[in-house]
């Protein structure tokens, strides 16, 4: 047990380690901060969480991106340009400190010279976290591998700021206590509650969106648990590759799915959370465990292997199903699964030829394609972007 763990509470152990799924390798932190943050506290050290908690006008990032600041360094961004290097400068200063700090830039007052030209303002959040609080990120770290929604909520009026999460419920993985007979809050850490009932109007206020609000006549910051969406590649080579590359660079989780040891390994995909080795891609989907929020890639070596991951991806409903290839072997392929009794209609919600229409040819360029369309689905816009004829 690692010294930050008091008994019987969720363990930073647990939440880091692989999910058990048959021939599965999972990188360690590749996906969530939560997660990296409960491996940095329980390991003793203190940690800087950097949070954008409001916005105005034309600033260059939202209430709700996160990044750190460690003792090694900066890790993430959460803009760039002179807001990043006082976000981080404040954020170096309440490490050293040990004090938490709030950064507010306006750039709606810039002119001149200044690269601060865009019109809007930022308010950061430079909060420092202490070892003590491992067990609540390893918790929430757990919650997201589970599925288990929730709010983190943090009273920014008060130093050091008092941060709590709200869950919907215990996830599975989560240790309990020996005793049967005791309430499953007697699991928590004590910064951590069930039912975000209490505090859901909070988000409602936000619309559901991370920012401040007032209660009280306090500021309270607000922020959905939300695991980043997940990319499943299924197939390993080139094109996979720089996909799983540019995609986690843009937030995305990357699993990957081959029949070929040699081309699904964490040493070829170092940046992906799992490696799974599938002979024939059987049961593609019960073991990536893929669902409504995963998001598709299908670029594997074959005709026949496209054939059979896109008739089992059409099972799981996932948010996004792309498959590489041209137009007439798709023809050819929907063809085939419509004898098969696929309906049409699940066909046509397929984005294929995957990725946007900007005449890729290398994998770099096929790359930028695909996510470029993925972010478009997440953004809404992918209808108006796409041009299939």
């Amino acid at each position: 047990m690692n010294k930050a763990d008091p008994p019987g509470k969720p363990g930073i152990a647990e939440a880091l380690a692989p999910s058990a799924s048959s021939g599965g390798i999972a990188a360690p932190w590749s996906d969530t901060l939560e997660a990296r943050v409960a491996h940095l506290l329980g390991a003793g050290e203190n940690v800087v969480l950097v949070t954008v908690i409001s916005r105005t006008g034309s600033a260059p990032r939202d209430a709700g991106t996160r990044a750190l600041y460690t003792q090694a360094g900066p890790e993430g961004t959460v803009g760039g340009g002179l807001l990043e290097a006082r976000a981080m400068e404040a954020a170096a200063q309440s490490l050293f400190m040990g004090r938490s700090s709030q950064v507010v830039c306006d750039m709606s007052g810039f002119t001149g010279d200044s690269d601060m030209i865009c019109g809007g303002g930022m308010e950061v959040l430079c909060e420092v976290l202490l070892p003590h609080q491992g067990p609540l990120f390893a918790l929430a770290a757990q919650a997201l591998r589970g599925g288990v929604g929730g709010i983190w909520v943090v009273d920014v009026n008060r130093e050091p700021p008092v941060r709590r999460l709200y869950l919907n419920s215990l996830p599975e993985n989560a240790n309990m206590p020996p005793d049967a007979d005791m309430l499953p809050d007697a699991a928590l850490p004590p910064d951590a509650r069930l039912d975000i009932g209490p505090v859901r109007t909070l988000l409602a206020q936000r619309k559901g969106k991370a920012g401040l609000v007032e209660e009280g006549g306090c500021r309270i910051y607000v922020e959905p648990l939300a695991a980043p969406p997940v990319l499943l590649l299924c197939g390993g080579g080139h094109v996979s590759l720089e996909v799983a590359r540019l995609a986690h660079a843009c937030g995305f989780i990357i699993d990957v799915a081959d029949d070929r040891p040699e081309f699904s390994n964490i040493e070829r995909f170092p940046m992906a959370r799992r490696c799974h080795v599938l002979p024939a891609y059987e049961n593609l989907v019960e073991t990536c465990g893929v669902g409504r929020y995963h998001y598709v890639a299908i670029i594997t070596r074959g005709h026949s292997f496209d054939r059979e991951t896109l008739a089992q991806a059409l099972v799981s409903h996932a948010q996004y199903i792309g498959m590489i290839g041209s137009k007439s072997k798709r023809d050819q392929i929907y063809a085939i699964l419509r004898a098969q009794g696929v309906p049409a209609s699940e066909l046509a919600a397929v984005c294929c030829p995957i990725g946007l229409t900007i005449d890729a040819e290398t994998p770099q360029q096929i790359a930028v394609s695909i996510v470029a369309e993925l972010l478009a689905v997440q953004a809404g816009t992918l209808t108006r972007l796409r041009f299939d004829e």
